[in-house]
């Protein structure tokens, strides 16, 4: 949600938490039936201009909870800060040895990447990259886009999609951006039988019915219900990051859609991840002001 760029001046305050241990790839290669996990997030990690303490400090306690995480893909948004961006390369190499971008990398001193990054516990191919042709307000600072990878999965080949579409109240700019993606990369790069898996923050708020409608049609794309009690990937109430910038908003901006392609692929267990860590700086707990979205793909 780029809209926050405006909002340097917000405080990073603190609540949520708790992940699973994770199992690696090499312990479940004789499992058939073991489901691929996909982790994606808005790590709120702006870049150096902005001046809002404690991105590396943050950084580091992201990555503390996500060595425990169980997943095997992670798409992060909004992965501006070079340092924060370090961090997490350092740390997690060993996990997800497989790291790209983040995409569209700044071209001068006025603009900044992407913030798209996706790491991985197994190789993929990125297959194409864009950047959209259009922005307004601050979204035009940063090199907004998206990039399609793919991969094989137990012996099933499908492709994922890292996106952060534009911020604020702009919806016709996103049904821009929406028919940019699906010409350059879904359309183009599909292949009858492979699933794509479209993860991001779409800024397209679940509660409007047809901005949300109409993300789903211009992605040719299908979303499913969020099990457990949590949710909303944006939670004002709950998330002091969250409120700091967008006041008690409570709402779903964050994605993983699927598109079969003629597959028998499905989404499961798709639920919100509250990370929090205690204390990772003076009593603070929220680790970005967006919660992550997770899945599980069944091929």
């Amino acid at each position: 949600m780029n809209f926050k760029l405006i909002l340097f001046f917000a405080m990073l305050t603190s609540v949520t938490i708790n992940v699973s241990a994770g199992t690696p790839e090499s312990d479940n290669k004789d499992n058939k039936n073991w489901d691929l996990k996909i982790l994606s997030w808005n790590i709120y990690m702006l870049p150096p201009i902005a001046p809002v303490k404690g991105r590396v400090e943050r950084a580091h306690a992201i990555v503390d909870t996500l060595k425990h995480a169980e997943t095997d893909i992670i798409v992060f948004q909004e992965a501006f800060h070079h340092g924060a961006v370090k961090v997490i390369r350092d740390s997690l190499s060993a996990i997800y040895p497989y790291m790209y971008g983040p995409f569209n990398q700044r071209k001068n001193i006025f603009q900044i990447s992407s913030g798209v990054f996706v790491i991985s516990k197994i190789p993929l191919e990125v297959k194409g990259v864009i950047e959209y042709k259009i922005a307004k307000e601050t979204d035009r600072v940063a090199r907004k886009g998206a990039a399609l990878l793919e991969g094989t999965w137990n012996g099933k080949k499908f492709q994922i999609l890292g996106t952060h579409l534009q911020a604020q109240n702009h919806h016709d700019i996103r049904k821009l951006q929406i028919q940019h993606m699906y010409d350059s990369l879904l359309n183009k790069f599909r292949i009858e039988g492979v699933p794509q898996i479209i993860c991001g923050d779409m800024n397209t708020e679940i509660e409007i019915e047809k901005n949300y409608r109409d993300m789903l049609k211009g992605l040719d794309a299908e979303d499913g219900e969020i099990a457990g009690i949590q949710k909303m990937t944006y939670d004002g109430t709950n998330n002091e990051l969250a409120e700091s910038v967008w006041k008690k908003a409570k709402t779903t901006l964050d994605y993983i859609l699927l598109r079969r392609n003629g597959s028998r692929t499905s989404v499961i267990n798709r639920h919100v991840g509250v990370f929090k860590k205690k204390n990772w700086r003076s009593g603070k707990t929220d680790l970005s002001d967006h919660y992550a979205m997770m899945c599980e793909v069944k091929f």
